[in-house]
């Protein structure tokens, strides 16, 4: 276990119906079955599903083998399940595509697999400094010139590739990001009756650790810190 939040069983019935619900909408999917008005609500969950599954493994202390399978069936559902809107980009999609950028890295997913996640994200055409210093680290060519869309959610990103100060980071994981995270769907979850925790995790916070190969010895029993990912 790599959480304290759930036991091993309450995760293994998670990930069972996540199994569950994934098959049964791509079966919808596939016989046709599925309405026309109603497919991309259901690519929607499917990605979306497909990722919980993928967090969820990490959190029970699945080997990381078996996590990046499950990761590179994510990105295989980013296409047509991120749905991001071209104007603005909300929260939630905002977190997703962080968490794709994040594990991409984290996970060694290799060069052609990483472009296809990011080739979702350039065809929405959002332009993030947090994307671009993540990508910048697998792809080359990147312009890391662009804003932070969420600078009071994620400004400390920005703090951490600058100062490079594990200190501070440990400080601000220890006392804000969770309340930080307020507007995220699955915010409280684990005090939810169903079965929806699947874990929380600041997956950003390890990629730019990883990238900037910090000693982040102080941080190997923060409880939203991915520290074995960043390894």
């Amino acid at each position: 276990m790599r959480t304290t939040f759930k036991n091993p069983a309450y995760f293994e019935k998670f990930i069972a119906l996540n199994n569950e619900d994934i098959e049964f909408f791509e079966a919808g999917l596939k016989s046709g079955d599925t309405r026309e008005d109603r497919i991309p609500a259901v690519q929607r969950q499917i990605f979306t599903t497909s990722m919980h599954t993928v967090i969820a493994k990490y959190s029970a202390g699945y080997p990381i083998p078996e996590i990046q399978n499950d990761f590179l069936k994510a990105i295989d559902n980013l296409e047509y399940g991120w749905q991001c809107s071209k104007i603005n980009i909300q929260f939630d999609d905002y977190v997703l595509m962080l968490w794709m950028l994040s594990l991409g890295n984290l996970l060694d997913i290799n060069e052609d697999d990483y472009k296809k996640i990011t080739a979702v994200l350039d065809d929405s055409n959002h332009k993030d400094y947090i994307y671009d210093i993540i990508i910048s680290s697998k792809l080359s060519g990147r312009n890391t010139g662009f804003p932070i869309s969420y600078p009071d959610k994620f400004g400390f990103l920005k703090d951490l590739y600058e100062m490079k100060d594990i200190g501070t980071l440990k400080k601000y994981l220890d006392n804000y990001w969770y309340r930080k995270m307020k507007l995220a769907y699955w915010y409280d979850n684990d005090k939810n009756k169903n079965e929806v925790f699947f874990g929380y995790w600041s997956f950003e916070s390890a990629a730019l650790v990883k990238i900037l190969a910090l000693d982040d010895e102080l941080l190997k029993e923060q409880q939203y810190y991915p520290y074995d990912l960043a390894h």
